[in-house]
């Protein structure tokens, strides 16, 4: 009679021991990843360089390494400021996550959803979204620059909206800053 309930507690602790082993081990997969995915990890940026410009180039502007291939349709200009601006930044979280079809678009972006956590996806939402500020930012300084040609000023409607657009922009800088903080000061 011992020896049966030595067996039959022997017999539960086996289940309950694989158990926990296969769990462990699935924790351990979702917290280790190797050096060099922990180094493309480590901000949106670096995330984008590594996943996204090979098709949509180093800059956002659709010319990555794959450009040259036939590829129909062209990787998407994220500087394109007045495309951008028609995109809500929902639709870019839901492409990033589920992959570009799940917004009606081609199928050739793949859903990142399973290698990204989803403050990762918004922060890369985000930086893509500035992608078409820079860009705007660019043209800005060199369109001051050409402002006061032989004299002649620009009109004070012009002016205004290249300072509404600038303060937009650092406004927008300033919120992405505080929270790419948050997020290292919660990942230390």
């Amino acid at each position: 009679m011992n020896h049966f309930l030595f067996l039959k507690g022997r017999v539960f602790i086996i289940p309950v021991f694989v158990l926990f082993l296969t769990g462990g081990v699935c924790f351990a997969k979702e917290l280790i990843t190797s050096a060099r995915e922990t180094e493309f990890l480590i901000s949106a940026k670096a995330s984008f360089e590594y996943y996204c410009s090979p098709c949509h180039g180093k800059n956002g502007d659709g010319r990555g390494t794959f450009y040259t291939i036939d590829l129909n349709p062209k990787p998407r200009n994220f500087t394109d400021a007045a495309y951008m601006a028609t995109r809500p930044e929902s639709d870019l979280i839901k492409s990033i996550t589920s992959g570009t079809a799940s917004i009606g678009k081609s199928n050739l972006c793949p859903p990142w959803g399973n290698v990204f956590t989803e403050n990762r996806i918004k922060e890369l939402a985000g930086f893509i979204k500035g992608l078409s500020v820079e860009k705007t930012i660019k043209i800005a300084a060199a369109e001051k620059e050409s402002v006061v040609e032989g004299g002649k000023t620009a009109d004070l409607k012009t002016a205004f909206r290249w300072l509404f657009i600038a303060v937009i922009t650092v406004a927008l800088a300033g919120g992405a800053i505080s929270e790419w903080k948050k997020l290292k000061s919660e990942s230390v």
